[in-house]
């Protein structure tokens, strides 16, 4: 490398870093920019065009290929409730499009979620964000609710003159 195509100082090697160059862009770069293939070995190419490559193959960089918002909403379905989008289009249905519980409708931009039960899976109803969490929150204690409501349901009696 002459003095002319040297790398710029932002790009200066450290004293004991080793430069590669990239096998599409062909530039020289420090071999911290060429992510670990595996253990012990770097890729060929560097971080950037990695990366390029694999956003104009249509790869999202965490998942792989992308999905369409249904169906990402549908392997969501299935995996954690073992519904199918029509079968959840059918409980919203049934139940006029509001909350099993409250009987009010979801909130703008927000849908019903999946009450189940979590010993079994057990798919119960649609539920607002709000009743699921009251939901979870009491099937969680539901022995110290039972108890504190049956203690207090005269009222606190430190309180009664």
């Amino acid at each position: 490398m002459t003095a002319t195509d040297a790398p710029p100082q932002s790009l200066a090697p450290a004293p004991s870093e080793e430069w590669k160059s990239c096998g599409h862009c062909n530039q020289a770069k420090p071999e911290a920019a060429f992510p670990l293939a595996e253990p012990g070995r770097r890729r060929s190419t560097c971080r950037d065009c990695h990366n390029k490559q694999r956003r104009d193959r249509g790869d999202n960089v965490r998942r792989g290929p992308r999905e369409t918002p249904e169906a990402r909403r549908a392997r969501l379905l299935r995996s954690a409730y073992n519904l199918t989008p029509e079968q959840y289009t059918a409980l919203l249905a049934e139940q006029g499009g509001t909350c099993a519980l409250c009987g009010k409708p979801p909130q703008r931009g927000k849908s019903l979620v999946i009450d189940h039960c979590h010993a079994t899976g057990v798919v119960r109803a649609l539920l607002c964000t709000y009743c699921n969490v009251v939901i979870g929150i009491f099937e969680n204690h539901r022995q110290v609710a039972a108890e504190y409501l049956a203690a207090y349901s005269e009222g606190n009696p430190l309180l009664k003159r």
